[in-house]
């Protein structure tokens, strides 16, 4: 697309545009307006804004899974007409998805948290160790006279996720203690471990799988998605309207590509030990699962989101849009490309080889028939 070379060779001569645009599906847009539009005006305008057609790259090689076993998920995602819905950690780029909560801040505020839950009274403006003295010798005194922290949080419980939270609070400073015997070094480890559970469980509200907007990206194909041109490209036809696609396309959406990451300690903990709300949904899609870095607006990516709890992880294999053609890896062995082809054949599903465009950095469909191919045959004469 000219549009990811004007965009990347834009950035180091107008950096303040770039701070405060974004790119979704193609269009350039302000990202407070973005933010602005909430959870339900955005997908609305998404769904509107589907492309008829949308792509997914697959390596097409075998891999373990958790059993130990040899599988090839790619052929089953053909075979089954699935994908399977990853977890963000799984990605290449590791800052995917990721919501900015910096430690220091969070721990101030928790600390702050457990002050109004307990009726003390702190400073905002105190410093971490002035506030966090505070809440240690009001639990330390409580902890003396009582032998455990039951009944310290005096103040009204919001829900049952609090008073959970309040509960499971106590039980970590004690069972930590019995460890270091210092009470102030068992709050800081019962607040650290809070953090990394909370940053775990927002990084894991979803899981996903991301598709492309074209079958001939030189990048798409030259990379891991598609092992470096030996894997295929799946094209599904998206049925808008269809109700039995109604879950999928209700919940899939353009990502937004911008220079910006916004610090939302603040913001994200105070839902923390609430209900989830669509005001918080928002927050996770806006500024984490559906943001990605500038640097990777050529894939143009819309990302399927459900929150999925299974057990088992097969049941993450969820059916997907018909697929209507499958593109062939340039480099794919003659061996795999017959196993591809004999069940595309098998599930009347068209194909097509790619080869390099001569003039572009693209690829495009072959000229010949796959069967009538050296790629196919194995015979180069």
């Amino acid at each position: 697309m000219i549009l990811n070379d004007i965009i990347l060779n834009a950035q180091q001569f107008a950096p303040d545009f770039f701070a405060n645009y974004c790119v979704i599906n193609g269009d350039i847009l302000k990202l407070d307006e973005v933010r602005k539009m909430g959870c339900a005006e955005f997908g609305l305008r998404s769904r509107i804004n589907m492309p008829i057609k949308l792509y997914r790259y697959f390596p097409n090689r075998e891999e373990k899974n958790e059993k130990e076993e040899i599988v090839n998920h790619s052929k089953e995602a053909l075979i089954n007409n699935t994908v399977f819905l990853q977890t963000p950690t799984e990605f290449d780029d590791v800052y995917d998805s990721d919501i900015t909560i910096d430690y220091s801040a969070y721990e101030k505020l928790r600390l702050l948290e457990y002050c109004r839950r307990c009726e003390i009274s702190a400073d905002k403006a105190a410093s971490t160790q002035e506030i966090g003295n505070k809440l240690v010798g009001h639990l330390w005194n409580h902890f003396l006279n009582n032998s455990n922290l039951d009944s310290v949080f005096t103040a009204p419980q919001a829900s049952e996720i609090e008073s959970l939270s309040n509960e499971a609070f106590g039980l970590s400073i004690s069972l930590e203690y019995t460890k270091t015997g210092d009470f102030g070094t068992a709050v800081t480890k019962t607040i650290q471990k809070e953090y990394a559970e909370y940053v775990n469980q927002l990084k894991n509200t979803f899981r996903t799988a991301c598709f492309a907007t074209t079958p001939y990206s030189q990048l798409m194909w030259g990379g891991a998605y598609a092992d470096f041109h030996k894997g295929f490209c799946v094209e599904y036809t998206v049925r808008r309207d269809d109700p039995e696609y109604q879950e999928i396309t209700q919940n899939l959406f353009p990502m937004v590509y911008c220079k910006v990451r916004p610090d939302m300690t603040e913001r994200i903990t105070s839902f923390q030990d609430k209900m989830p709300t669509e005001e918080l949904l928002w927050e996770l899609y806006f500024n984490g699962a559906l943001r990605k870095s500038i640097d990777w607006v050529f894939q143009n990516e819309w990302r399927l989101l459900l929150p999925l709890r299974r057990k088992d992880p097969k049941d993450y294999n969820i059916k997907i849009y018909p697929i209507t053609k499958v593109f062939l890896g340039n480099k794919m062995p003659p061996e795999r490309r017959k196993e591809i082809i004999e069940i595309c054949k098998e599930r009347g599903i068209p194909y097509i080889g790619v080869t390099r465009n001569p003039t572009t950095f693209e690829m495009q469909d072959c000229a010949c028939l796959c069967e009538d191919c050296p790629r196919y045959t194995g015979n180069p004469d």
